[in-house]
């Protein structure tokens, strides 16, 4: 389709916008007036010579007085033409695009075509065929000299080749005679052509123009979208970096530079498909360049560097017009306040606030994920409070209490082991798992009881509260467990039933469960049941 029906026709080529239609449409005239006024006194002039050159010719033919006349007329045309184009040009851009410019040069280049149609009336003389001839010749000239200059638009053209040359074959049809017959029909003929050849041109130069402006609104809407990308690109709070086809970085932005905490220099070049480079990442990059997208989520590590840092990158690949992967881009997601977050909340949720140890709920996981290991141990679960607490914190204050479940804590960490585990349950109730690699049944019982006895000494020493060290003593319960063949929740109150027996029995005990003491318990209650007082 051409420029002149993409324009007329379909605003879409503008991005399908009435006022981007509209503003092509109004520069696209801009242009085309601007054609007309370029370089005006250059045909002007030659105009004026022209005239010069047919006053002469024809001086001992027609009276001076018409031939002065007539020339005054053409030099006041030419020189209103000359001082229009004057002011034109020291016109701003946005003033010559008003449609004054256009309606005077059209009423002008008119006056121009009058004066020079004027001439094949008030000069034509068949008796002299020479100066006849010469008149034929120059008005010719004229109106193909119109053709070449007023042609991008064709409606000044018209106005003044038609009042121009038109005249003149009327006269030679009027005059009589075969050969001023054929010499009108000649010039009638001419005079077509010049209108053909004028609408050729003025359409070719519609359509380059056209053409012109089409590819300078698609430059500047390249421009503006190029502007808005590098605007988003180094002001984005994301990571953004650019990768050619065999993943190597090739540009990226500062705030990749402050995620990463890396320089320029480190990031251009740096290969994200070596085989010394992360290979998720390199996974990611590549079903990007072979797919169109790829994905990584976790801890980048850039070469020589200890500390790694939290993100999320989304890969995607850039295509040329033949569908061609040249490279990709990368949006990158800094995940460090995330994970920090993240880890706040599961702490929260999972560790004690006072003692930072794991509670009741991290707990009971760690004991349900023992079923699903592969090795199975003999274990332990320790129960324990500290026996008088409360009057710690009646005569001490809560502070000391506080400071209290504090050192206990450290001390039972001490006792743990590696694969155990100590969490406080509630108040100052505490709980302990540990594990074993046992391979018969007097060796666990020697080593339940030696580490039971060593956990029973590290947590009756003394105290350091309120600037005095008090010894205070735990009462601790126990029972025992294979790993691959246990019940989580029902190991959790045998070991509670033991440290109650030890409570029972004086406090400062130490007692492993037995099957006795769940029968103990219910009568002790229900004991204690009998002698509150009915409601």
């Amino acid at each position: 389709m051409p420029p002149l029906a993409r324009i007329t026709a379909e605003p879409s080529w503008l991005g399908g916008y009435p006022y981007a239609h509209q503003k092509a449409a109004c520069r696209l005239q801009a242009e085309k007036v601007g054609l007309l006024y370029e370089k005006l006194w250059q045909p002007v002039l030659s105009s004026v010579c022209a005239g010069g050159l047919l006053i002469t010719a024809m001086w001992s033919s027609v009276s001076t007085g018409l031939l002065l006349g007539w020339f005054a007329a053409l030099v006041l045309i030419s020189t209103l033409r000359l001082m229009l184009a004057y002011f034109y040009h020291r016109a701003t851009a946005d003033q010559q695009k008003h449609s004054v410019w256009l309606r005077w040069f059209f009423q002008a280049a008119f006056l121009a075509g009058g004066v020079w149609g004027a001439a094949a009336i008030l000069f034509f003389s068949p008796e002299y065929s020479r100066q006849t001839n010469i008149l034929a010749i120059v008005l010719g000239g004229v109106a193909a000299g119109g053709v070449t200059t007023l042609s991008s638009v064709w409606r000044v053209a018209l106005v003044f080749i038609l009042p121009a040359l038109l005249p003149l074959p009327v006269q030679f049809l009027l005059s009589g005679g075969e050969l001023s017959l054929l010499m009108g029909l000649l010039l009638q003929l001419f005079l077509g052509l010049m209108l053909v050849i004028s609408r050729r041109l003025s359409r070719i130069i519609h359509d380059n123009i056209a053409l012109h402006v089409e590819v300078s609104s698609r430059e500047a809407q390249l421009q503006e979208s190029e502007d808005r990308y590098r605007s988003i690109y180094q002001h984005s709070p994301l990571g953004v970096l650019h990768f050619d086809s065999r993943g190597m970085i090739t540009d990226c932005n500062a705030k990749l530079l402050e995620i990463l905490g890396s320089q320029r220099d480190q990031m251009i070049g740096y290969c994200m498909l070596d085989h010394r480079a992360d290979q998720e990442v390199a996974t990611a990059v590549a079903n990007a360049l072979e797919k169109g997208t790829g994905y990584y989520e976790g801890t980048f590590y850039l070469p020589r560097r200890d500390q790694g840092t939290p993100l999320r990158s989304f890969f995607n690949a850039v295509r040329t017009a033949s569908d061609h992967k040249i490279g990709g881009i990368a949006i990158i997601e800094d995940f460090t306040e995330r994970k920090r977050t993240e880890a706040i909340i599961y702490r929260q949720a999972y560790y004690d606030a006072l003692t930072d140890l794991p509670n009741r709920r991290l707990f009971i996981d760690r004991l349900n994920q023992l079923g699903h290991e592969s090795s199975a141990k003999t274990g332990l679960v320790v129960f324990l409070d500290m026996d008088h607490f409360k009057r710690v914190n009646d005569t001490l204050g809560h502070a000391a209490g506080d400071d209290l479940l504090i050192q206990v804590a450290r001390r039972l960490e001490q006792c743990q082991g590696e694969e155990g585990m100590a969490a406080r349950l509630s108040g100052d109730e505490f709980v302990l798992l540990a594990l074993f690699d046992i391979t018969s049944s007097c060796a666990e019982e020697q080593q339940v009881q030696e580490f039971m006895q060593h956990m029973k000494q590290v947590l009756s020493g003394t105290y350091y509260l309120e600037g005095d060290w008090l010894k205070v003593t735990p009462s601790i319960g126990y029972t025992c467990f294979e790993s691959d063949r246990f019940d989580a929740s029902e190991i959790l109150k045998q070991a509670d039933i033991a440290m109650y027996q030890a409570k029972a029995e004086g406090r400062d005990q130490l007692k492993r469960y037995a099957p006795w003491m769940r029968e103990a318990a219910k009568q002790n209650f229900t004991q204690t049941d009998a002698f509150m007082p009915s409601v």
